[in-house]
C-alpha cells in the first residue's frame, strides 16, 4: 500500500472522532487493558497475565509521519494466580527478571490496513533476545477522545531463551505462545511522558 493511501485511512478513521483528529498519542488508562497469554503446561491449557505495564502509541494523518507504538511490560508482574508458578516464571530459567526486568516492543513501521485495522512491525525484546516481528490490531475511537486498541501476537518461546533446562522439553510446556491485548487508551498531552497502567483481573 502507497504510503498516501495510509494517510488518507488513517484521516477518515480519525474524522469520523473530530476530538481524536487534534491528539496524535495517546497513552493507557490504567486498570483498565488486558495482556493475557496463553499455552500449554502438560498438554492442557494455560492462561496468565501481566499487571504492569506502560506503553504510547501515536498516529499520524500525515502520510509522511509515521506512526509509533512503544510498550514496556514488567516481567515480574507476571500473574497465574498460582504463587509458586509466578516465582518460577521470574526466575533464572524463565523470565530471569532480576537480569531482565522489562519485556518491550518498540515499532519500525504502522500500516493501515483500512479504517481500522492496522499492523505494527518492530522489534520485540525478551530477556537477552530481540526479534523482529508484525502485530496486527485494531484502533477504534471511544468517547471523550480516546480509543481501544486490539490485537494479538504469538511467537514461540524458546525462540526467546523462556524455559531453559528441564523446561525446554516442550512436552511440559508448549512452545508457542498467544498474547492477547486490549488497551483502553487517552489522549496524552504534550511531550508526555509514556503513562504506566494496570490490568483489571479478568480471571
Amino acid at each position: 500500500m502507497k504510503p498516501a493511501a495510509v494517510g488518507l485511512m488513517l484521516a477518515g478513521a480519525l474524522a469520523g472522532a473530530p476530538s481524536l483528529a487534534a491528539a496524535a498519542c495517546w497513552v493507557p488508562v490504567p486498570a483498565a487493558n488486558s495482556i493475557v497469554f496463553n499455552t500449554t503446561q502438560a498438554g492442557a491449557p494455560f492462561q496468565g497475565q501481566f499487571t504492569q505495564f506502560s506503553g504510547r502509541v501515536c498516529l499520524s494523518t500525515n502520510a509522511a509521519e509515521p506512526g509509533l507504538i512503544r510498550v514496556q511490560v514488567q516481567a515480574a508482574s507476571v500473574d497465574t494466580g498460582l504463587p509458586e508458578l509466578d516465582d518460577a516464571l521470574r526466575g533464572p530459567d524463565f523470565f530471569d527478571v532480576a537480569r531482565w526486568p522489562q519485556a518491550s516492543f518498540v515499532s519500525e513501521s504502522v500500516k493501515a490496513l483500512d479504517t481500522a485495522r492496522y499492523q505494527a512491525t518492530g522489534k520485540l525484546t525478551l530477556r537477552d533476545v530481540t526479534r523482529t516481528i508484525t502485530v496486527p490490531f485494531s484502533f477504534t475511537p471511544t468517547a471523550g477522545g480516546g480509543a481501544r486498541l486490539q490485537g494479538t501476537l504469538d511467537f514461540e518461546r524458546l525462540d526467546y531463551h523462556i524455559g531453559l533446562g528441564q523446561w525446554q522439553d516442550t512436552r511440559w510446556v508448549g512452545n508457542e505462545v498467544d498474547v492477547k491485548f486490549s488497551v483502553l487508551l487517552k489522549p496524552a498531552g504534550s511531550n508526555a511522558p509514556a503513562a504506566p497502567a494496570g490490568r483489571r483481573n479478568t480471571r
